[in-house]
């Protein structure tokens, strides 16, 4: 039954006053757990490392160990430039175990390139180095208080890489160098081997490297956009000397380059861009001495000589080139006055000096040239590249970026700058330089105009015999050339290529692979060159028994699947990317995925804090 009592009433509720200091204020209960919970934590960690000290790889001496972690810091440190953080990879060997971390907090040597991007790693880097020898290399990306906390380190220093080239006209840097060569000249660096300095090309004032410094252990010194003194004592014992853009007033004299290079018996690796002796525009003729007065650079393996054309030459006469050397560079920026004459001056002594590396028959002692590139892209400038390599896998192909002289053995590159006027007579001279008689691969990539009887007259009669592979990447006329020259020297039922048909010896007649790259067919009867000329040429060379195996065409217009189909009929292996026209090719531009926080530290984790947390 109900009631007309009122439904609501007063109700005091009681209950502990709660203050913010006892919200803080962890039970006593809780407190034992958390005692537990930490011990149980310290005992999980106890037995893990029991544990991996049971595995094999825990055997390892920690020795052995270290030598095996050092070792995979430098290959990472080769592959990664100095400022990405990528280099930093090879922190991870500190996370795999405790003994692994205890081995490489303990081996000063993986702590001796410091990180220059960030000035906690770069100061725990030195930290955890102690005394071991330091290496600095920057890369384009540095912070200056880095760089000068390692160059305090003067008497640990190893190595110095300073390329700055890329900074123009900065104060900072070259005062940064300034410094450092101003403390060299006054402190000893003991440990000091190799020296990399490369200033801003607007750098005012220059840079002067000291007539001395005391370094007894100097043995690479690579400098550009820097002076230096040609009697400075610095310039002895070296392995390795590059010096590069030198003011006019500091380059050196024929005969103070050669006094320079007697005091470098152990020379392996030279160049010399625009620091070679200077000739007078009206030169007619070059300075001889005698054969012993020649300097003998018996362990040379590299030489890079650049500047004008006499000026290269009139080195290398007073160069002795051994068999050691195996990778040749002379690049020929210009000529001065009468460049005919200049050129017969220079083509002798570069061809005499190249003997030394190629002899024209092969021979057990030494090597002789098996593939050539002939690379130019514009009317006025000629880069060959000849290697014992038969197939240099960074030659082939549709891109020519990758640069081969790290690939080929016993390489020689001539680049040529040069009159439009004089590109025939050069062309023409080039197998009188390199030796070209057994010659296996050619790539050529160029787009200045051909003439008739440009193969015959660039490879000379005898130099492809031996050609078994071909890439070529021209203009129309060179494929013209081309196929007149690959044709059969007798005649035949085919169709005169433009008209006009010669009885010569067969062009190539080992030639088994062809690719055609970036070339143009017609399909007019008139004008220009038709898959059926190449055709009519190919079953000229099967009736001849000098077939292709392979053809391979790539970014080739005005081949049609009809046309592909026909070929395959002489050619058993054609390969055709179904490249049609150029019309219509898609560029993506917007391919800029640049992170203007990929080196930030305080995004990226550089794992230098401190151990708290570790876990093995």
């Amino acid at each position: 039954m109900f009631t007309s009592e009122p439904l609501t009433r007063d109700v005091t509720l009681s209950c502990p006053k709660i203050t913010t200091h006892s919200l803080t204020l962890p039970s006593k209960a809780q407190t034992e757990i958390d005692d537990e919970l930490a011990a149980l934590t310290e005992m999980m960690r106890s037995l893990r490392t029991r544990r991996n000290s049971l595995s094999p790889i825990s055997s390892i001496p920690p020795e052995i160990l270290s030598i095996i972690f050092v070792h995979h810091v430098q290959q990472t440190q080769l592959v990664y430039a100095p400022d990405a953080p990528a280099v930093l990879s090879w922190l991870k060997i500190g996370h795999v175990c405790r003994y692994w971390r205890e081995v490489a907090l303990g081996t000063p040597e993986l702590w001796a390139t410091p990180f220059l991007i960030s000035l906690q790693a770069t100061e725990e880097m030195l930290s955890r180095s102690k005394m071991a020898s330091l290496k600095l290399k920057t890369g384009r990306r540095f912070y200056m208080d880095c760089v000068q906390k390692t160059l305090m380190h003067i008497e640990r220093l190893q190595e110095v890489s300073l390329p700055f080239s890329h900074i123009f006209g900065s104060s900072t840097t070259h005062c940064c160098i300034q410094k450092f060569l101003d403390r060299l000249s006054s402190c000893s660096a003991p440990k000091l081997q190799s020296l990399c300095l490369e200033a801003g090309i607007k750098q005012t004032p220059r840079i002067a490297i000291p007539i001395f410094f005391p370094a007894p252990n100097l043995r690479s010194l690579q400098i550009k956009n820097c002076d230096i003194s040609w009697t400075s004592s610095v310039l002895t014992g070296l392995t390795v000397l590059g010096i590069k853009k030198l003011s006019p007033e500091c380059l050196p004299t024929l005969d103070e380059l050669i006094s320079v290079l007697r005091r470098m018996p152990a020379l392996h690796t030279l160049e010399l861009e625009d620091a070679l002796p200077t000739l007078p525009p009206q030169t007619i003729s070059l300075p001889r001495a005698p054969r012993f007065m020649n300097v003998r650079l018996s362990h040379l393996k590299q030489l890079h000589l650049a500047a004008k054309m006499l000026e290269v030459a009139n080195v290398l006469a007073r160069i002795e080139l051994q068999e050691s050397t195996t990778e040749i560079r002379l690049v020929c920026e210009g000529f001065s006055g009468n460049p005919n004459r200049q050129w017969n001056l220079s083509r002798p002594i570069i061809s005499r000096a190249l003997k030394s590396c190629f002899k024209a028959s092969p021979d057990k002692s030494r090597q002789v040239p098996r593939s050539i590139q002939l690379h130019s892209t514009t009317t006025s400038c000629i880069r060959l590249h000849s290697s014992t390599v038969r197939n240099p896998s960074s030659w082939a192909g549709p891109t020519f970026g990758i640069d081969p002289d790290s690939l080929a053995e016993h390489s020689v590159t001539l680049e040529f700058d040069f009159p439009d006027e004089m590109r025939r007579t050069i062309l023409c001279d080039l197998q009188r330089v390199v030796p070209l008689g057994n010659i296996e691969a050619m790539y050529f990539h160029f787009f200045f105009p051909c003439w008739d009887g440009f193969w015959t007259d660039v490879l000379g009669h005898g130099a492809t015999r031996n050609l078994a592979y071909m890439h070529m990447h021209g203009p129309r006329q060179a494929l013209e050339q081309l196929l007149k020259s690959l044709r059969s020297r007798k005649h035949s039922v085919s169709r005169h290529v433009n008209r006009r048909s010669q009885q010569r010896p067969i062009f190539a007649p080992a030639l088994s692979h062809l690719v055609l790259y970036g070339l143009e067919f017609s399909s007019s009867v008139w004008k220009g060159i038709r898959p059926s000329d190449l055709f009519d040429v190919l079953i000229d060379r099967v009736n001849e028994g000098q077939g292709l195996d392979h053809l391979e065409f790539i970014s080739t217009t005005g081949i049609l699947a009809r046309d592909v189909q026909l070929l395959r009929e002489v050619v058993a292996d054609v390969s055709w990317d179904e490249y049609e026209s150029s019309i219509g090719e898609d560029f993506d531009l917007d391919d800029d995925s640049y992170d203007s926080n990929y080196f930030d530290p305080g995004i990226h984790n550089y794992d230098f804090d401190s151990d708290y947390g570790y876990s093995s």
